[in-house]
């Protein structure tokens, strides 16, 4: 993100704070924890992980969350290097106490203190070492989104930040949003972590209804290994600064500019984290058209997606489409042989239950060798179409995840 833009933010209310505390092990110290104080009544909404085996952070947010029905929030908490999951009470009371400590410190409700936490599973989480670096911390003159987005790296290997402006009648409205994610991504609200922020005057149950719709789009449309994180998480905030009319309806057109600006920067910022997928060399679209409904028309697309068999031909520039067809029909989800057109890029695969006579696996390699793939995939039994977004798989990854507690 452009320095100069953060300069003239309409979010400068919000204060950012990183530092290193020595929770990830890595070479030169590079920062590890983050704290974001913000503004009295600042409305919040949530999308958290289904894994049964989800965090006490990922917990405690469910739990502000279902708090009230307008919660809000006054800092939110982050740390990498321990996703403080599978820690049992004791994980349970790290949270609380840190939480505890954070509202005395800023003169707030307990459920308005949201915290996150990623990386290794299993290891205890030192609540002692989280207080002592928060009373360490302080906040930099201007949000710096880059530093924010830094400090909740694991195996990433950029940081990834986002911004947008619109209008929501003649008031300026910005978005500024964080992720983290590199491994461990699957769908199932995909580590991932996400914080969305933005000046507009909206209340939290609207909030939820825009971060609802908006997740399913993007975060919820990635993959890069088909394991759903036990962390996952993804805030979306407002500080209600802008001087507009009240919208109280999520149905109101004055909303709409602020829609498509939600979704196209967490589609980005799901993006960033696939292509940013562990050892990945190619970041690839599919989709899926012809399907009886959205939701079978993504179930295909993820079949193929998750498929290592898939990911490694592409990650060999092999067109073996023939893993497409097995991915097809794996998938439970009603496709006619007969009528599935495959592409590979531009170039047709498949025709009438066969392979089409015109087709050239030259082009379809081709288009392998290149950095951005698409598959297009015609299932021929409906009108419904969903797009995934996914990477391949290489010997990297092994590398990656061999070493990751080394």
């Amino acid at each position: 993100m452009n320095k100069s833009l953060i300069k003239n933010s309409l979010l400068e209310d919000i204060k950012i704070s990183t530092i290193f505390s020595g929770i990830k092990k890595t070479k030169g110290n590079e920062e590890d924890l983050l704290l974001i104080e913000l503004e009295k009544n600042s409305s919040i909404a949530g999308v958290f992980t289904q894994s049964l085996t989800s965090s006490a952070s990922v917990n405690q947010c469910k739990q502000n969350i279902k708090a009230s029905k307008e919660p809000t929030a006054r800092a939110i908490l982050v740390n990498s290097g321990n996703a403080n999951a599978f820690t049992g009470k004791l994980g349970e009371q790290t949270v609380l106490k840190i939480s505890k400590y954070l509202s005395t410190k800023l003169n707030c409700n307990i459920n308005q203190i949201y915290t996150a936490s990623t990386g290794v599973i299993g290891e205890q989480l030192e609540a002692e070492t989280i207080i002592k670096s928060i009373n360490m911390m302080s906040p930099f003159n201007i949000p710096d989104w880059e530093r924010a987005a830094t400090a909740i790296k694991t195996t990433d290997t950029f940081t990834k930040v986002s911004r947008r402006i619109c209008k929501i009648d003649n008031a300026e409205i910005e978005i500024v949003g964080i992720a983290k994610g590199s491994g461990m991504i699957a769908p199932n609200m995909s580590t991932m972590l996400g914080f969305i922020f933005t000046n507009a005057n909206l209340s939290s149950q609207i909030l939820q209804k825009l971060i609802l719709s908006s997740n399913e789009q993007s975060f919820n449309s990635i993959t890069v290994d088909s394991d759903t994180s036990t962390s996952d998480t993804v805030l979306l905030v407002s500080t209600k600064k802008a001087k507009h009319k009240p919208i109280n309806q999520y149905t109101d057109p004055r909303l709409s500019e602020f829609k498509t600006n939600l979704t196209s920067l967490m589609l980005e910022l799901a993006k960033l984290i696939v292509q940013d997928g562990e050892g990945a060399s190619k970041f690839i679209t599919i989709k899926v058209t012809g399907a009886t409904s959205k939701k079978s028309a993504k179930i295909i697309a993820f079949s193929i997606a998750n498929s290592p068999l898939v990911k490694t031909a592409i990650a060999g520039e092999d067109a073996n489409w023939g893993r497409i067809i097995m991915a097809i029909g794996k998938s439970g989800q009603r496709a006619e042989r007969d009528k599935i057109r495959i592409y590979i890029g531009n170039e047709l695969v498949t025709k009438n239950g066969m392979v089409y006579e015109n087709y050239s696996e030259t082009r379809a390699t081709e288009h392998l060798k290149k950095t951005n793939i698409f598959l297009g995939i015609d299932v021929g039994v409906g009108k419904s179409n969903a797009t995934v977004y996914t990477c391949d798989l290489t010997h990297k990854y092994i590398e990656i995840n061999a070493d990751y507690r080394s």
